[in-house]
């Protein structure tokens, strides 16, 4: 399990915290910049929840700097632990992409140096969803009942440093789900109470499963809300569309655009930080 106060780098799409560490040999890396002319590539996470909408932010930028958006996919299906990720990432950064879309970096973090972060452009919360129409919020949910929550997710953690602040007798026993397919299912069907995941997951879900719409969200009180900041990373050769992107970012926030994407995919949360 991966130290969750450490310097992370964190996948959106699932939630999940990668260390910093690369064994990559120097052949393999490519020293030169590439030429894009009138085209940036742009990478997403195949297995992301979110892959749509950051695509659709990646559009709105293109069009936004005059750039044609060449999408590269293939990335996705790591382990739990990320195994192999961030190699991965910093070979894509530096030899193919030049914006890595649908990540979120704590202000700590200590990134790879082929890369560099843009600012935010979109916030969006973890959410705790059930199925029982009489709750709330999570204070409502009687302490013998069980949790579900995204594996390795900052939801996740955040649940556990609030519980391990309480007496064993004051919190819920939280079980762990890689699937967010087979937590929802286990709300349905009553074998956990609820469940904390990223609110595109459960977006995704409840348009894919028609007995999933009728979960709903409610509070996550005592437990303090989380939210995922979301950025694109940016070849560090790069420093001019690293800029670019930035002020494209701040004038689709100011102008309704990332608000109006949200509102398209359904997600919660808002544009900028």
């Amino acid at each position: 399990m991966l130290r969750f106060l450490a310097p992370a780098l964190f996948l959106v799409g699932t939630g999940m915290a990668f260390a910093q560490t690369s064994g990559i040999p120097p052949e393999e890396l490519t020293n030169t910049r590439r030429q894009a002319g009138d085209a940036i590539n742009v990478c997403v996470d195949a297995t992301g929840q979110s892959r749509a909408f950051d695509l659709d932010v990646a559009r709105a930028i293109g069009d936004a700097l005059f750039l044609q958006v060449n999408p590269i996919e293939g990335f996705g299906g790591f382990p739990v632990n990320g195994d192999g990720f961030i190699d991965e990432l910093t070979l894509a950064m530096n030899n193919t992409c030049d914006l890595f879309m649908g990540v979120s970096v704590s202000t700590e973090a200590q990134v790879s140096e082929a890369f560099s972060i843009t600012r935010p452009y979109v916030t969006i919360p973890f959410v705790l969803a059930v199925a029982n129409p009489d709750w709330q919020k999570l204070a409502d949910i009687p302490l013998d009942q069980r949790l579900g929550t995204a594996m390795a997710s900052i939801g996740e953690m955040t649940y556990i440093t609030w519980a391990q602040q309480r007496a064993k007798s004051e919190r819920w026993i939280r079980l762990p789900y890689a699937d967010p397919n087979l937590m929802a299912t286990r709300v349905l069907d009553g074998t956990i109470a609820g469940m904390i995941l990223w609110q595109p997951a459960l977006a995704k879900l409840q348009q894919e499963r028609t007995e999933a719409q009728t979960l709903r969200i409610i509070g996550t009180d005592p437990v303090a809300e989380t939210a995922i900041r979301v950025g694109a990373l940016v070849s560090s050769r790069n420093s001019f569309l690293r800029n670019q992107v930035d002020q494209a970012i701040d004038a689709l926030t100011e102008d309704g655009t990332i608000d109006a994407l949200l509102e398209k995919h359904h997600y919660m949360g808002h544009a900028g930080e």
